[in-house]
């Protein structure tokens, strides 16, 4: 009879844990079929909760022709969540006593005349060295694929200082991983590439990963989703390569950098890579939160990135004290989005990788995931505005050109540009300028970034501009 009762108990929990699984995969089912209704949808989702994969679904396919349908062995390129990879390759050669967090990067750059950075500080993006996205555009060769090397000869050639005293405060800079690729070789004596298949996706049983350029020569594109994006002009979503904007232009001339992103994964191989840091298989579990510590700047208030929270190594995070806290990274270049969540208290795990660019906010995405997983209300999610622009007046245009301050921050400014055929450019504090559509004559969209833009009239003049991202509101002043 004892044995019986103890059986009887485990079938029940084993019943409720079954149940509770369906539940979240019903309700996640909801949220994607609500997203999905124009059948737009082309990606990759994948959710684990308590250790169980409760929900797994593929949408769309990996190109316009439709021929073949984006499926779980899929790749899709990470974009920026490639950056928390290229911080573990120097972490492991921390760990060996190869380098030092503190090292100064003159050590492995000589010819860099840039001072006191190091290798903490580009982990941390709070070197001050400045986005090579944000370079001026002639610099670069836009008839051959640049790599790593030419991102270093120009920061040798042009750069003759940091933006601001290393570690004094915040910016994100593509540059600093880049830079840290480039150390690992350096330190390895491997390339990029071959480190990080030997010592990171190997061991982590991670077959579809690896760094990938989709327009390198004899570049192996099977199973491998095209990167897509939104043309305006003609309502559709086109090839990444078919695209006029600027930002589209330079994902093709800069396609053979990697470290800042350049990995190209599948979500089933993501988690994976979620089960390999609860293990330790690439590096010993203490010395991997040591990523998700908070860091200081020199006035030593903690690292904070505006809206997206507090910085690790490669990760982002809410929290500042609790070792086990939830951990993430976003990415978004030309043609794809992707987000990874890891969740140590509850073992749990998001990927989901979009190769529309950009179809749908993920952080908004990630709440509402997180909302389904801990039984709340979950918020209303939809696909970006894609209806058509409006036509504006040139007075109307000229109303909108100028700088709008910070609300918390004078110092940080979005300015506002137009060219000769009426077309708007906002730029954010020193990123590139992106051109935004007008909905209508005071609100815009972005077609590359998850933002909007919606400006105020006072007694019939614009004096305010709020940015609308990641469920977040920042306002600017009109100077």
């Amino acid at each position: 009879m004892k044995f019986k009762h103890i059986l009887t108990i485990l079938f029940l929990m084993v019943l409720h844990i079954t149940l509770i699984a369906q539940s979240a995969h019903n309700r996640l089912d909801s949220l994607f079929n609500n997203i999905n209704q124009d059948g737009e949808l082309s990606g990759a989702v994948l959710v684990m909760d308590s250790s169980r994969v409760v929900y797994e679904r593929y949408f769309g396919y990996e190109d316009l022709k439709k021929t073949n349908r984006i499926q779980q062995s899929t790749k899709f390129e990470l974009a920026s969540v490639s950056k928390q990879f290229t911080a573990m390759a120097i972490m492991q050669l921390e760990h060996q006593g190869k380098l030092s967090f503190k090292d100064n990067i003159q050590k492995y750059f000589p010819n860099l005349k840039l001072k006191n950075v190091t290798i903490d500080h580009l982990l941390r993006h709070t070197s001050g060295i400045s986005d090579f996205i944000s370079w001026d555009k002639s610099w670069f060769d836009h008839a051959i694929i640049n790599t790593n090397d030419d991102v270093l000869s120009l920061l040798e050639n042009k750069l003759d200082s940091t933006d601001f005293e290393p570690g004094s405060r915040f910016l994100y800079s593509n540059t600093n991983y880049v830079l840290l690729a480039l150390i690992v070789e350096r330190v390895s004596n491997k390339a990029f590439s071959a480190y990080m298949q030997k010592f990171i996706f190997e061991p982590s049983g991670m077959k579809s990963t690896s760094v990938f350029s989709s327009r390198s020569p004899g570049a192996d594109l099977q199973n491998y989703a095209l990167g897509l994006g939104y043309d305006d002009h003609t309502g559709k979503y086109l090839y990444i390569d078919q695209l006029s904007s600027n930002s589209a232009k330079f994902n093709t001339y800069m396609d053979g950098v990697s470290g800042p992103y350049g990995i190209s994964s599948t979500a089933r191989d993501l988690l994976k890579w979620h089960k390999a840091l609860n293990n330790g298989t690439v590096l010993p579990k203490e010395q991997f939160q040591q990523a998700l510590r908070v860091g200081y700047l020199n006035d030593r208030k903690p690292n904070f990135a505006d809206m997206l929270g507090y910085v690790g190594y490669g990760w982002l995070f809410t929290d500042t004290t609790d070792v086990n806290k939830m951990h993430y990274h976003t990415g978004n270049w030309p043609g794809y989005q992707s987000i990874l969540v890891r969740d140590p208290k509850s073992d749990r795990f998001v990927a989901v990788l979009v190769n529309k660019w950009n179809y749908i906010g993920v952080l908004p995405l990630m709440t509402a995931i997180q909302a389904v997983l801990d039984n709340n209300e979950v918020p209303a999610i939809a696909p970006q505005y894609r209806g058509d622009k409006v036509s504006l007046t040139e007075y109307q245009v000229h109303e909108l050109i100028g700088q709008y301050s910070y609300t918390d921050s004078p110092d940080l400014l979005y300015t506002i540009t137009a060219d000769k055929e009426g077309r708007i450019f906002a730029q954010y504090a020193d990123q590139p300028a992106v051109e935004v559509i007008p909905k209508s004559e005071l609100e815009f969209f972005y077609t590359g970034i998850d933002a909007t833009l919606k400006f105020e009239k006072k007694e019939n003049k614009v004096h305010k501009l709020a940015l609308f991202q990641h469920g977040m509101e920042l306002d600017f002043i009109k100077k």
